[in-house]
């Protein structure tokens, strides 16, 4: 996302860009990836990754293509940083033609962002999707104050003309808002509704959000202008050890099912590791369309528990759990667990 907002910004100063995501053909030696280099042949190429090493064996084989004008830049795959980018790489092509950086557009401010380029972009390629299985992309939300290091949230008014755009222009109709939750200032988000509302754009979207800070009118508010998925961000250890914030987070994924919204959750689960089968079995019981669990890296923690099998265990217990639950659903708490048990038992047997 952020080299489509690059493209748009050097497009807007008359210059010729094309965008290749090596990342969509991870085999390809480096001499066939920069093949369309040969024949287009640009004044200057900026090689963009998250991997040093990769970064350097990719200038070697530009250099090696006599490709004299190079520049190597460090970029993730969050769209949190897409003005940094925009502008170090501005900054360096003025310098490399004598410019003045007083020339250059102001980019500390995410709104002086433009839109996306999404024309350059082989969108189709990637495996990005809505609930429904319908093609959808993302959509920039927020970014990294260049002073401060907080995050900045992008104006409503911004993002809705964005959508407005990309969605008239690209036929595009499902939406991802990604990298930060909606709910992480209610004022902004109570405007983004009520500016979404208001243009009627009849798109459906996607985002995350604290499973903690949703009620029931914000949900309700959110159906009304098209959210169609809901991905909560919850710490098992504060969540489940609750019973007020249990009966919370219940009460929010039942409310966004009856408004035909799809509701996921990543739960974030923290030594000691012996109270996992007990939190993660409490989670079956909200009845969450998906759940993925992630795990600190054991050597950030000191601990020795290895991730991989922690996350692996957690899920066999959820799905046990989901499998007790829609028994307890049908047939109620003592017949539906006296059933889900003698299930077991024949399987086992």
């Amino acid at each position: 996302m952020s080299l489509a907002y690059l493209a748009t910004l050097l497009e807007q100063r008359r210059h010729i860009v094309r965008i290749y995501d090596l990342g969509l053909e991870p085999e390809a030696t480096w001499s066939n990836a920069f093949l369309p280099l040969r024949s287009f042949r640009p004044h200057v190429v900026v090689v963009a990754g998250d991997r040093a090493e990769l970064r350097t064996a990719a200038l070697e084989a530009l250099r090696q293509d006599q490709h004299e004008r190079v520049f190597a830049l460090q970029m993730n795959r969050s769209s949190l940083d897409a003005h940094h980018v925009c502008y170090t790489v501005l900054a360096w092509m003025q310098q490399q033609w004598g410019g003045n950086e007083e020339q250059l557009p102001t980019l500390n401010a995410i709104d002086a962002l433009p839109f996306p380029a999404r024309h350059l972009l082989s969108l189709e390629r990637y495996h990005l999707r809505a609930v429904g299985g319908e093609f959808q992309t993302s959509m920039l939300i927020a970014g990294v104050d260049a002073d401060q290091e907080d995050l900045v949230l992008r104006a409503p008014s911004q993002i809705v003309a964005e959508l407005r755009t990309v969605s008239a222009e690209f036929g595009l109709r499902h939406f991802l808002f990604p990298d930060v939750p909606l709910t992480m200032d209610r004022a902004w988000l109570e405007v983004l509704l009520r500016h979404l509302a208001d243009a009627q754009l009849m798109v459906g979207w996607e985002a995350s959000a604290d499973a903690e800070l949703l009620d029931e009118a914000l949900i309700l508010a959110m159906a009304q202008v098209g959210c169609e998925a809901l991905t909560l961000t919850m710490r098992a250890s504060r969540v489940f050890e609750s019973a007020q914030t249990r009966h919370r987070v219940s009460h929010v994924v039942s409310t966004a099912h009856d408004q035909g919204i799809y509701v996921r959750a990543y739960v974030h689960l923290e030594p000691p590791y012996e109270s996992v089968p007990h939190l993660v079995d409490v989670a079956a019981t909200f009845n969450l369309d998906d759940v993925r669990f992630e795990v600190p890296a054991a050597e950030a923690l000191g601990d020795v528990a290895d991730t991989a099998q922690v996350a692996q265990l957690a899920h066999q217990i959820y799905d046990a759990g989901r499998d007790r639950q829609r028994f307890i659903n049908r047939f109620g708490p003592a017949l539906g667990s006296l059933i889900w048990r003698f299930r077991g038992q024949r399987s086992s047997g």
